[in-house]
């Protein structure tokens, strides 16, 4: 369980400082950290589908229980879409948790 949670507080930290640098140079995949542990895909979806076109969502849960692990992805068809996502979505509350979100590119892949 501590393992976990200092795992997600570097993720935290880690896109902390990605959503600062310049979004051209990000996909338009992003990280969403922060999740009740009753968010699912259906809900998640929900949430972003405002902002333009989804092309794929993924709530991360463990293999043994199937729970969610508190966290997921959100990639949309296009950049934009998901700068626009970032900017209204990151802070909000969802199923009564705040939730962060950024930009997931390579540099964030290779930190790990």
């Amino acid at each position: 369980m501590m393992v976990q949670r200092a795992r997600f507080v570097s993720m935290l930290m880690l896109c902390s400082t990605l959503t600062r640098r310049n979004a051209r140079d990000f996909s338009s995949k992003l990280f969403v950290g922060g999740l009740s542990y009753d968010t699912n895909e259906t809900i998640l979806k929900d949430v972003f589908s405002p902002y333009g076109q989804i092309m794929e969502v993924k709530v991360v849960c463990d293999h043994r229980s199937g729970k969610s692990k508190g966290f997921g992805f959100v990639r949309f068809a296009q950049n934009a879409e998901a700068r626009a996502a970032l900017e209204k979505v990151d802070g909000q509350s969802v199923d009564g948790r705040n939730i962060r979100v950024c930009y997931v590119n390579k540099e964030a892949k290779e930190a790990k």
